[in-house]
């Protein structure tokens, strides 16, 4: 036989494409190993625990933070968030007071130049 029907009978070796169909089928196999897990009672449960952990953890450092900061800002003599929430709370009193006394001088006003 010549070398040109020795190579007809053999498939030509393409080592990307092997490379190729085998990345194809090893991340078909992960996928779907991955999505079974994924989609199993025991994993949810695993990641809820988790998630629920998290949670509880950064509640737990915002909290620790906020005392902290509190601190810090009464060592600095600064007012802190919940300083400042009280102030404008009563700031907001005030100014809803004054335009009801403001109401209640201009009626008194409107009466005493009705009357004259």
């Amino acid at each position: 036989m010549s070398d040109k029907a020795e190579k007809a009978e053999q498939p030509e070796s393409d080592p990307f494409s092997q490379m190729l169909q085998f990345y194809d089928d090893w991340t078909k196999t992960w996928s779907g190993a991955a999505s079974e897990m994924a989609s199993s009672k025991s994993f949810a449960d695993s990641m809820a625990q988790q998630l629920e952990s998290s949670l509880s953890t950064a509640q737990l450092m915002r909290r620790q933070m906020g005392e902290l900061m509190e601190q810090s800002m009464q060592q600095m003599s600064m007012p802190t968030r919940k300083e400042i929430v009280s102030i404008a709370e009563r700031m907001t009193s005030i100014e809803m007071r004054l335009d009801d006394m403001e109401a209640k001088v201009d009626e008194v006003l409107d009466l005493l130049k009705a009357g004259k």
